[in-house]
């Protein structure tokens, strides 16, 4: 049928693994073409012209935009900016083909906005931060502040991924390429309306996200009254809200608590969400659980209206190093 051509998006941080599934999946599936987008970076050793990217100089760039052949585009890391040609994707949806694309996650929110029903995104990351790190170190040539950087923007993309439509958690290589297969053969069976046997069908999960305070006051912290463990006043997100994460922590909070609270938010004026100090992600057979942790500071230690919550010094409580690190790290 005619346009009914799909953009499988892979989204995610630097250092994912989103090019080595995109590669690998490419050479398991037929009619899937590798989208090349702009970029005004240099290529890499193991990158080819027109295959991953075209790349071009800032000012061929600058022509791109001013001639409006680029469906968006961004500046993402440094001075290295990307966009996405409008012409090869209007022409793969026309004619019927699939195109598949790394393309970060601003640029991936504008593509949705404008083509909903011929584009999958699918959000590619570890399994957490120390893993994703360790990935960027290993690739050499980067500096401590390139590292500190990159997982700064981390923190924002990773907020994007309750907008996913699918997550594969790539810790291992040859599971998250079969699942990134099965992704794609069960969305053109299920967009196309195509016949598949059930063992290659797979549903979309549930996306459930939640969003956790980690509320601070001197060396105590707000936790549940019941448990020795560090639990966290924590709120389940609907899935149809509009409001961020962020927003949504603080509106619950003044709800619940009533104490003098403020989420202490992480800004970046090229993103319009705040971003959380910490992202858990877990997956399980059609379901997907994503929780956004954000660092609250309390103007007193009163107590909280709900006994539900008690103050208890930090160093009393069992807490995961992830959120150690969080509680000693400076405000702002």
């Amino acid at each position: 049928m005619p346009n009914d051509g799909l953009l499988f998006i892979l989204v995610g941080p630097t250092a994912a693994g989103k090019n080595t599934l995109l590669r690998a999946v490419n050479e398991r599936l037929t009619h899937l073409d590798q989208l090349a987008t702009a970029t005004t970076r240099k290529k890499r050793p193991d990158e080819r012209q027109g295959r991953e990217h075209l790349f071009v100089s800032l000012t061929e760039f600058r022509d791109m935009i001013a001639r409006n052949e680029l469906v968006e585009y961004e500046n993402v890391h440094d001075d290295d900016w990307y966009g996405t040609p409008r012409i090869p994707v209007e022409e793969a949806f026309a004619a019927g083909k699939d195109l598949i694309a790394d393309i970060e996650c601003l640029g991936a929110k504008h593509i949705y906005a404008d083509y909903p029903d011929n584009t999958v995104l699918i959000f590619v990351s570890p399994s957490s931060a120390e893993v994703l790190a360790e990935r960027i170190r290993l690739r050499g040539n980067v500096t401590a502040e390139e590292i500190a950087s990159r997982l700064g923007r981390a923190r924002f993309e990773m907020a994007f991924a309750r907008h996913c439509h699918y997550l594969i958690l790539n810790d291992l290589v040859e599971p998250a390429v079969e699942h990134l297969r099965q992704i794609i053969v069960s969305e053109r069976a299920r967009r196309r309306a195509s016949a598949q046997p059930p063992a290659q069908m797979i549903p979309r999960p549930a996306v459930h996200c939640a969003v956790c305070a980690l509320v601070v006051h001197d060396d105590h912290l707000l936790v549940r009254a019941d448990s020795a463990e560090a639990r966290l006043p924590t709120f389940a997100m609907p899935a149809d809200i509009a409001q961020s994460p962020a927003d949504f922590l603080e509106d619950r909070l003044g709800e619940t608590l009533h104490l003098a609270l403020t989420v202490d938010r992480i800004v970046d004026p090229r993103f319009d969400e705040s971003a959380p100090h910490l992202v858990s992600l877990a997956a399980i057979p059609y379901d997907v659980y994503f929780y956004y942790t954000y660092r609250c500071s309390a103007s007193s230690r009163r107590t909280p209206d709900s006994a539900e919550w008690v103050w208890r010094p930090v160093t009393d409580l069992r807490l995961p190093d992830a959120l150690a690190r969080i509680i000693a790290a400076p405000a702002g």
